[in-house]
């Protein structure tokens, strides 16, 4: 059987050196791959040449950076276990990024004349909420504020995927082994994938159009009324209330819409364009929403997230906040709000995942007995409504839908989405699918 060597291959960024840990695999020795599927790992860390400036060096902020290592074609994988250091070594970048460096060998399932092939590196890149919560050496460990991914040898300005959107749209996005790995096989494209979780807060439409035209001005007054009311308030604070107060200030200050990025191209080290795709869930917008009664922004918070905290900081939101309610005309307006807001930085086309709107369990009979508008109590109603608006709006060229709901109505919402939000891996590959269909 002809054998490949399998070669790290070029990985540079000009001026700077990439150090890499040792490699961890992701299957076994054998294990027959398919063409661009990521079949290990190393962390990588890019650092200064002398003479360098600290002020020059790439991915600021950025203390996650991997390279998922993909097969350059289908074969049989068969490993170098001397490139898996072990220990720590395992963890730090210790090794020069060698381009000739073997790491393993494939079996190639066609007939080919070559003696050796690079692979391929879909790059990974994290913030993290904290420089104290790193752990671990799996694929993109710890608690992010936002990740992404993109494959290092296509295009100089990759078109950019921005999710700022709850599980029933990051799941499909973040695959299986939440590191993009899935997407980034059926895609095999030029793009750049950024998911922002937002924690606390769920990125519904009022909230990211007050985060895209937010003033540090305006910062320093939440923040300090923050303070007041939570660290100077009657109730004493407690470590809950520091770590929610701090990841709150964390997703109030950030516009993910905003940034850019650093990106490894073929070309040399790039900043990534503007958001081209924005995508959003439409589980994200509540009919009942947070507004603070001297401030004027909104939030809303997961009920889960809000049993995380601690007393001083509910006994704020309770005094601090009052709630509002929104009507589908609301929603409609913020919707065609943020998208005129993303629209000033470039050509941005929002992808709004729409909502399952049968359980498929509704037993009710007689409708009578229900006020109108009927929305406003039963939730099946209420996603019928805003799945409509959506098709209103989706008449823009500039939104489209992510149709959740056929596609559960196609596969059996109660095995594959029975809580509305989250879904099986089935259907995250059928989302996962409509979503590139969307982008190409």
């Amino acid at each position: 059987m002809t054998e490949i060597a399998l070669v790290l291959g070029a990985l540079q960024v000009p001026g700077f050196v990439v150090k890499k840990s040792g490699i961890y695999w992701l299957y076994p020795d054998g294990y027959e791959c398919r063409n661009n599927q990521a079949v290990g790992y190393c962390n990588i860390s890019v650092e200064l040449f002398s003479g360098a400036k600290p002020a020059d060096a790439p991915f600021a902020g950025e203390s996650t950076l991997q390279v998922a290592l993909a097969a350059p074609a289908e074969g049989r994988l068969r490993i170098d276990r001397e490139t898996s250091f072990g220990g720590y070594l395992n963890f730090h970048g210790v090794q020069i990024w060698n381009p000739e460096t073997v790491i393993g060998y494939l079996e190639p399932a066609d007939a080919t004349t070559q003696d050796s092939l690079p692979m391929r590196h879909l790059l990974l890149a994290g913030k993290l909420m904290t420089a104290m919560a790193d752990f671990g050496t799996s694929l993109l460990p710890g608690w992010h504020s936002h990740v992404r991914a993109w494959w290092t040898d296509e295009g100089t300005a990759p078109r950019t995927l921005l999710s700022l959107a709850i599980c029933d749209a990051r799941g499909p996005i973040l695959g299986d082994q939440s590191a993009f790995l899935e997407i980034a096989e059926d895609s095999q494209a030029a793009m750049h994938i950024v998911v922002v979780d937002n924690e606390p807060v769920v990125p519904c439409a009022p909230f990211l159009i007050e985060q895209f035209y937010r003033t540090e001005a305006e910062f320093n007054q939440i923040a300090n009324d923050m303070r007041q009311g939570v660290f100077n308030g009657p109730i004493p604070a407690t470590p809950a209330d520091y770590l929610f107060i701090g990841s709150l200030l964390n997703t109030l200050r950030d516009c993910p819409i905003r940034k850019s990025h650093d990106i490894i191209t073929p070309a040399g080290l790039r900043r990534s364009p503007a958001p081209e795709f924005l995508l959003l869930s439409a589980n994200a917008e509540p009919m009942n929403i947070m507004r603070h009664k001297r401030l004027g922004y909104h939030l809303m918070i997961h009920r889960f997230r809000l049993a995380a905290t601690g007393p001083a900081t509910l006994a704020w939101l309770n005094a601090a906040f009052e709630n509002v309610r929104r009507s589908m005309s609301d929603i409609r307006n913020d919707y065609l709000r943020l998208r005129n807001a993303v629209g000033a930085l470039g050509r941005t086309k929002l992808l709004i995942v729409n909502r399952m709107s049968t359980s498929g369990r509704e037993d009710i009979a007689f409708y009578a007995p229900f006020d109108a508008p009927m929305g406003n109590t039963l939730i099946n109603i209420a996603a019928k409504e805003i799945n409509l608006l959506l098709h209103d709006l989706a008449d823009d060229g500039d939104i489209a839908i992510v149709d959740v709901d056929a596609i559960a109505a196609e596969l059996g919402g109660a095995d594959h989405l029975p809580d509305g939000v989250h879904q099986s891996g089935e259907m995250q590959a059928r989302v996962r699918a409509e979503i590139l269909g969307l982008i190409r």
